[in-house]
């Protein structure tokens, strides 16, 4: 659904970048103006490259500006990382020096993203010996984190109904949508050219370049990059739409909070993720509303009554002390995620050699926030430099997944179902 019925974009203000309508000239070309795409265009233009950057429909419309806001400055799984030459190392190196970036980019360009470090809280209702394991690797690399029991995590979420969970004190959250458009406009400013409305119908070798048509334009560059949610529905390059496991999700927003409500649920204002379920990942932004995201049950995507239902039963059961305080749904939105696995801590993005001078970088999964710009960033010095070999993800060519359809069937008929009915009587 068109991304104003999502509840990131602040009313009224929905930006609109003019569509391509002549023929030009750059040295790279970003097709996609999501995280990725954003971050990697800002960085490109801070170098000094000619970059222009065509959108479908306006940036931030796509996964990048509909998930639930978290910033998570952790990987879900090194286990991936071992099929790199040197075993991930220069990746996890690279990931825990920036793990602020979100945070960062918003301070380095004065992004009003709603971004704020309020860190993270992992609750669970009774020990996970693999909760104990993820703090004690973190730990070891610097991070600010620990278990927690029982009387800290009322005194974080204000609730009884957590026993054991982990406390990550940086991380936290953003408005992803803002976010997006504010580094897409830190972009503009730098000199790079943005055009929404502007869905490419084809791409194709002019000399030693590239020539990448919209309908009425075209972008003539030696470096295009594609920054496209699983690239699916384009003609160009369709074999890297088979590259990902696609699955609908979710989202919405409360309208804003009472004051006796906001003083009882999540007085620290973390972002929470519930383990292991993660059935409702939820923060509370600036506009005290509650946002959250969930997988839809099979043909139910468009019943926001229904999700909004379970998401109230969570809460009145979280928190009994509302008692009957109002609390209504403000907005409810869906979004199409690509993981690069059939795992989801396992997704990490992905960089596809597709031709000579064209790259993709896409299939984020649950990690997009952190890593869309991260990826976006390294990619971008990496062109600046002239150095590919410099990029922290392997050049890979695009190969189809296997049964992504299952993988779908496994999560939205299986492990969901089975999550909110252990969520409903209080099993995990």
């Amino acid at each position: 659904m068109p991304i104003r019925f999502s509840g990131w974009p602040l009313p009224g203000e929905i930006p609109a970048y003019p569509a391509l309508d002549r023929d030009i000239e750059a040295d790279v070309v970003v097709v996609g103006a999501g995280l990725a795409g954003a971050s990697l265009a800002l960085r490109l233009a801070e170098q000094g490259v000619a970059v222009v950057v065509l959108e479908a429909d306006q940036p931030g419309s796509g996964a990048s500006g509909r998930n639930a806001g978290h910033v998570q400055p952790y990987l879900g799984s090194f286990e991936p990382l071992r099929a790199h030459a040197d075993g991930g190392r220069r990746f996890t190196d690279y990931f825990i020096e920036h793990r602020n970036v979100v945070f960062n980019l918003c301070r380095k360009h004065g992004l009003q993203a709603d971004a704020a470090q309020s860190g993270m809280v992992d609750a669970a209702t009774r020990r996970h010996a693999a909760l104990e394991t993820k703090v004690k690797k973190w730990k070891s690399l610097g991070y600010d984190v620990d278990v927690v029991g029982a009387e800290r995590l009322n005194e974080l979420l204000g609730t009884s109904a957590y026993s054991y969970g982990i406390h990550w004190r940086e991380g936290g959250r953003v408005n992803p949508f803002l976010f997006t458009n504010g580094m897409i406009a830190a972009a503009a400013r730098l000199g790079a050219r943005v055009h929404g409305n502007s869905s490419v119908v084809g791409c194709e070798r002019s000399g030693s370049s590239w020539r990448v048509r919209t309908a009425v334009g075209s972008v003539r560059a030696p470096q295009v990059v594609l920054c496209t949610n699983g690239h699916a529905g384009n003609a160009f390059f369709p074999e890297l739409a088979r590259t990902q496991f696609p699955l609908v999700a979710c989202g919405l927003a409360t309208r804003p909070l009472p004051k006796a409500a906001l003083e009882i649920i999540n007085p620290a204002r973390v972002a929470l993720m519930q383990y292991p379920a993660g059935l409702y990942p939820l923060v509370v932004d600036g506009r005290n509303r509650l946002i959250t995201a969930t997988i839809p049950a099979s043909g139910r995507a468009q019943s926001a009554a229904d999700h909004f239902a379970y998401f109230l039963r969570y809460l009145r059961r979280t928190y009994p002390q509302l008692g009957d305080t109002l609390i209504e749904l403000e907005s409810y939105w869906t979004g199409m995620t690509a993981n690069s696995s059939s795992v989801y801590e396992a997704a990490y993005p992905k960089l596809y050699q597709v031709a000579d001078g064209v790259l993709a970088l896409n299939n984020f999964g649950s990690w997009g926030n952190v890593l869309g710009p991260m990826m976006g960033v390294n990619l971008a010095e990496a062109l600046a430099a002239g150095r590919l070999a410099a990029c922290l993800l392997p050049l890979e060519t695009p190969k189809a997944v296997q049964f992504p359809g299952l993988f779908e069937t496994k999560i939205r008929r299986v492990l969901i179902p089975a999550a909110r009915w252990a969520d409903k009587f209080h099993l995990v």
